[in-house]
């Protein structure tokens, strides 16, 4: 849980702020920082009232900034004037509150330092990043992986960016009402708890959903890239495993920044001309780094062998090192999406599921004794044959 430190022994200063965040941080009064108050995220208020006549506020603020160990500084001072303030700015203050201030005026300040306080203060889940140029095909993929990734990690989202209206949804057969903006709106109280609370979540595994549309089915008004951007940034400090289908986000700025972000991004195209055309555009659009080509891997979508397009072929016309095949059988997926039952927990997936759970890490249930070495050799095998692809 995210905590406040308040350098002051003034009770109605710690109540104000308690008041102003709801009860959803910690607040505590300490007279000096402690190593074993900095093992969470959170950020630092000092009180000029506090701090001695005979010291200097840029001598005292630059000595909590060597113990504070990253955590965001805030100045609550009576002295309102622009140079009291400038000055505790270039001291190595991040804000500044009254001291008398209590509401909204304190919970904006403090929400938007303790979100980059979680951010960068705690392990950021896995994030996974779908990009393809089918968004239906690209989403189903998402949620089966999501689906299946979300058995072992309690704590994992979904988020799926086709518009209209979300596919992920319907493949999970799912009522949406909170979407992007809503999570926009909310950025600066977002946290686990509100997300558990908000979200749609899938019943039998956990999974958490959040779509573009928010069931509205249309594009969230009054969103910007950089809104998306920090949204997935603060989502993955609250989530241990984070999907993303980038669906029908086209912004080449937004993309890049959500590629550099990701843990592993995952190029789903079909074994069409066509799709590998539109793939390399939209490669050509976001212009990644070298560092960014080498977290991508090709999944051949609907993988028919006797198609003269291979992945070999594919792969080296996207400029990736690496690709896996995903054969499907079109009738019987498009019949899970209209039950709203996704082959990700389907008994007899056969050779799609096998496919998802190799493009997810994931090849079998656990096992002891015999059968588990056999399945850790297996997946070492793996491994090593991706890599050489």
């Amino acid at each position: 849980m995210a905590e406040i430190l308040i350098l002051s022994v003034d009770r109605m200063l710690a109540h104000r702020i308690e008041n102003a965040m709801g009860g959803r941080v910690s607040v505590e009064l300490v007279q000096a920082l402690e190593p074993h108050m900095l093992d969470g995220p959170g950020v630092v208020v000092i009180d000029r009232a506090a701090i001695p006549p005979e010291r200097s506020l840029a001598a005292a603020i630059g000595a909590v900034a060597e113990t504070a160990g990253g955590r965001p500084i805030i100045l609550a001072s009576d002295e309102t004037e622009s140079d009291k303030i400038l000055s505790a700015v270039r001291a190595g203050a991040h804000d500044f509150i009254p001291r008398e201030a209590e509401g909204r005026e304190v919970a904006e300040v403090m929400a938007r330092l303790l979100n980059n306080s979680l951010v960068e203060q705690t392990s950021h889940g896995h994030l996974t990043l779908l990009l393809g140029a089918d968004p239906e095909a690209t989403a189903l993929l998402a949620t089966d992986m999501a689906l299946i990734r979300a058995a072992g990690r309690p704590s994992s989202l979904l988020i799926d960016c086709t518009l209209p209206t979300s596919a992920a949804a319907a493949y999970m057969d799912l009522d949406v009402t909170y979407g992007v903006a809503s999570a926009v709106a909310d950025v600066e109280r977002l946290d686990a708890n509100l997300l558990s609370s908000a979200l749609a979540r899938h019943g039998q595994t956990g999974l958490q959903l959040l779509t573009f549309d928010g069931g509205t089915g249309a594009e969230p008004v009054g969103v910007s890239p950089n809104d998306i951007a920090g949204l997935v940034r603060l989502l993955r400090a609250c989530s241990a495993d984070v999907v993303l289908s980038a669906g029908s986000l086209r912004h080449g700025g937004l993309l890049r920044d959500l590629c550099t972000l990701a843990d592993r991004i995952e190029l789903v195209c079909a074994q069409s001309i066509r799709e590998l055309e539109a793939m390399r555009r939209l490669l050509d659009k976001i212009a990644p780094d070298p560092m960014v080509f080498a977290r991508m891997r090709l999944l051949m979508w609907d993988h028919q062998p006797g198609v003269l397009l291979d992945g070999k072929r594919m792969s080296e016309a996207l400029g990736v090192n690496s690709s896996l095949c995903i054969p499907t059988d079109p009738a019987r997926l498009r019949n899970a999406l209209n039950a709203g039952r996704p082959m990700a927990l389907d008994a007899d997936g056969g050779a799609y599921l096998q496919a998802i759970r190799r493009a997810s890490g994931i090849f079998s249930l656990p096992h002891t004794g015999a059968r588990g070495q056999i399945d850790k050799l297996r997946r070492a095998m793996m491994r090593a044959v991706e890599r050489r692809a």
